[in-house]
């Protein structure tokens, strides 16, 4: 399908990082526009400069370009339709209110906030829905002109047809409100700057936004808006509202859930492909089966009549296990580069790791495929290596500094309950003493020596390969489950191994 003509749009505020909520809103416009052919916007609404800031501005720029959602046009990109920040726009709000105001649909309300207060505790006393009453709309032209001239403050206020109002969405298909429960809200505040419902017409109508795509918190924020567009002659978009994200709880996902920054994720190691992937699933299914996407068959795939009217509950293992999917799917050189970026990222090896020190010594590299070899020596890279013993116990790269890092540094996690297991008999010292001088005089320090080693110690101890095994393991790993010992102890080396085996030794018979 091309509908060139399509115009969307993502329009966040920039008073805090971009949170879960918010980047599946644009994920939704991104993916609607790219497979439609049409224009994805970036609009920025920070008239609320109490709370705009530009660090939020840029965190939210930042977190979209990690995610991969390209726009077409917003910061940075130029349009036809810009400026794309709500504060560089304020001649066209301007301009705007001065029609409504001259055609009797908008008006001027001096009412302090006491008043108002004091007219929302008097319709609750009353067991009345608070809504403004309309007094300032009944004030005398002269009245209105006096006041004006003495510069008594005043917001403007939109002026409601009587009757009903009827909007169609996409998602939830008819809606109709009645419009004697909608009161004459707001649109210009007394400062001078546009409120919510008033800029993002105006903008959604000069942007020729063809369908706003947003969550349903909005929802009865439409038939306000479809006032507006008919008051200004603006032909209404199509709408569609994106169901809720709830906790674990069922309530609407919030900071008390845990992270929900998109920035969250990314320190936590998340692939920004799987997370787009997951976000997708949050309010849409294909076939309510297949869970794993590229982004490129999420554009394919996408469509909003397989948007989901109900909430979506956000589940951190349905995450891991798609992040975990995405990972194994890599191209290995891929997974291996971002390994090692992690590793010098969190300072397990150093920026100038040299690549000689990837090369793992000795022969037989168990199941890797080398391509070559110099004088008997694997050339394979260390950190690649380790990534194929790992295999699918590395999820992602979140897992590298806790998985990997016995391989580099002394100073890596014990599991208290795997020593007690395997590390409290009288015989183990012993054991991990005559290991380490087994491992110390091999030859050849290559996967079948060291396995040759460690069974013929055994035979020799009269014992079983497991009860040299599971102490070895705890001692080199911390911990009672790895891969293929005697691939760790490779990857470990021989120097850093027999280090480890009689420091442990030592400190058990101390």
């Amino acid at each position: 399908m091309n509908a060139p003509g399509i115009r969307v749009r993502f329009a966040p505020s920039p008073t805090g990082h971009l949170h879960i909520g918010g980047a599946r809103t644009a994920l939704f416009n991104w993916l609607y526009a790219r497979k439609t052919g049409g224009a994805f916007v970036l609009r920025i609404e920070d008239t609320d400069a109490e709370r705009s800031t530009r660090a939020s501005y840029e965190a939210i720029l930042d977190a979209m370009r990690w995610l991969g959602l390209d726009w077409d046009e917003g910061p940075g990109k130029d349009g036809a339709y810009g400026p794309y920040l709500q504060s560089a726009r304020s001649v066209m709000y301007t301009a705007e209110a001065g029609r409504l105001l001259e055609s009797g649909r908008a008006y001027r309300c001096f009412c302090s906030p006491e008043e108002l207060d004091e007219l929302r505790r008097e319709q609750r006393e009353q067991d009345r829905a608070p809504k403004y009453d309309g007094r300032c709309l009944r004030l005398p032209a002269d009245e209105v002109e006096r006041r004006v001239a003495r510069g008594i403050p005043y917001v403007l206020r939109f002026r409601m047809d009587p009757g009903t109002t009827r909007f169609f969405d996409v998602v939830r298909g008819k809606f109709q409100f009645n419009n004697d429960d909608l009161d004459d809200f707001v649109i210009r505040k007394s400062d001078g700057n546009p409120t919510y419902n008033f800029a993002c017409v105006v903008d959604d109508a000069r942007m020729k936004i063809t369908h706003v795509i947003r969550g349903d918190d909005h929802l009865s924020n439409t038939p306000r808006q479809v006032q507006l567009y008919g008051a200004l002659g603006y032909r209404v978009p199509k709408f569609v509202h994106l169901p809720m994200i709830l906790g674990s709880d069922r309530a609407r996902l919030s900071k008390r859930h845990g992270a929900t920054s998109v920035q969250d994720y990314r320190r936590m190691g998340y692939d920004p492909d799987a997370l787009l992937n997951y976000l997708a699933l949050l309010g849409w299914s294909l076939d309510g089966k297949t869970e794993v996407f590229t982004r490129a068959a999420l554009v394919k795939k996408f469509s909003l009549k397989r948007v989901s009217k109900n909430p979506a509950a956000f589940d951190e293992d349905k995450l891991r296990y798609i992040n975990a999917e995405h990972f194994k799917r890599l191209d290995p050189f891929e997974r291996v580069h971002r390994v090692y970026n992690k590793l010098v990222e969190e300072g397990i090896v150093p920026p100038d790791f040299e690549p000689e020190e990837f090369t793992v010594p000795g022969n037989n590299a168990g199941n890797v495929e080398s391509g070559e070899e110099e004088n008997g020596r694997s050339v394979i890279p260390r950190v690649g290596f380790i990534v194929n013993v790992l295999g699918n116990r590395l999820t992602g790269v979140a897992d590298v500094p806790k998985m990997m890092r016995y391989f580099f540094k002394d100073d890596y996690e014990r599991d208290p309950e795997a020593e007690k297991k395997y590390l409290c008999a009288p015989e183990v010292p012993g054991r991990l003493e005559r290991l380490a001088d087994a491992l110390e005089s091999l030859c050849s320090f290559g996967h079948d020596d060291i396995e040759g080693a460690v069974r013929s110690l055994a035979d020799e101890l009269g014992i079983k390969a497991g009860d040299l095994i599971h102490p070895c393991r705890v001692t080199l790993t911390g911990r009672s489950v790895s891969p293929d010992l005697f691939a760790v102890i490779q990857l470990i080396g021989r120097a850093r191994s027999v280090s480890r085996l009689r420091e442990r030794a030592a400190a058990l018979v101390a």
